[in-house]
């Protein structure tokens, strides 16, 4: 059994102004980022519009690329697109997922640990029920990735337009979820996202560090 990835990039970036997906950050664009931080789950159904042309960028790292002719539906639709990847990859490989990660493309300081740490998390409770969500920083932030055990894979392609997981982790998966708490004194967390333009020049600016405070769990 395998725990498999959807890697979210298909995004308008409405409140951006531009595409988040080929910023750049140190060198790199945001997905480029993304798929070397989630390149070592497999399998890796990365949602891309195919409009940029990165699918060659997708398959370097054995990704599967999965093209949303219609972002604009919102975040609803790439998910369901990336689950059914996944289900089409678990008939062809006659292999059973145990989990679905949802990931993102617009963290750019997101530590690979952090994922080890949530399937690891996973797997030790054991049970295909199982939701595990990060909280980041002193003030126990929830964000992403966040790891799906196979009973939610249904409800994973049944979410409706720009909700996106929040639909389960606020409802009928709310008993299932366990938070795992991370990087507990880092302020500026590896688990931030960029949204607007002042994030982007924030983390541009000051992401190479990171702020603490005297905050003791």
């Amino acid at each position: 059994m395998a725990i498999g990835c959807v890697l979210l990039g298909a995004g308008q970036s409405k409140r951006m102004g531009c595409a988040k997906q080929l910023l750049t950050y140190q060198g790199q664009t945001l997905l480029e980022i993304a798929l070397s931080k989630y390149g070592g789950i497999q399998p890796l159904a990365v949602v891309i519009d195919p409009r940029m042309g990165v699918e060659d960028m997708v398959r370097k790292v054995q990704g599967i690329p999965v093209f949303n002719e219609e972002p604009q539906l919102g975040q609803g639709t790439s998910i369901r697109l990336g689950v059914e990847a996944l289900l089409q990859w678990e008939r062809t490989q006659k292999d059973r997922l145990e989990a679905i990660v949802c990931g993102v493309i617009d963290q750019p300081l997101l530590d690979g640990q952090v994922i080890d740490d949530l399937c690891n998390a996973f797997r030790d409770i054991g049970d295909e029920k199982a939701i595990v969500q990060p909280q980041y920083g002193p003030h126990q932030e929830r964000g992403n990735p966040v790891v799906f055990g196979r009973h939610w894979a249904d409800a994973l392609r049944l979410i409706p337009g720009d909700m996106g997981g929040r639909v389960i982790l606020r409802g009928e998966g709310s008993p299932h979820v366990t938070y795992v708490w991370l990087e507990r004194q880092r302020i500026m967390h590896s688990g931030i996202d960029i949204d607007t333009k002042e994030d982007y020049d924030r983390i541009v600016s000051e992401g190479g560090r990171y702020e603490t405070n005297d905050f003791n769990p």
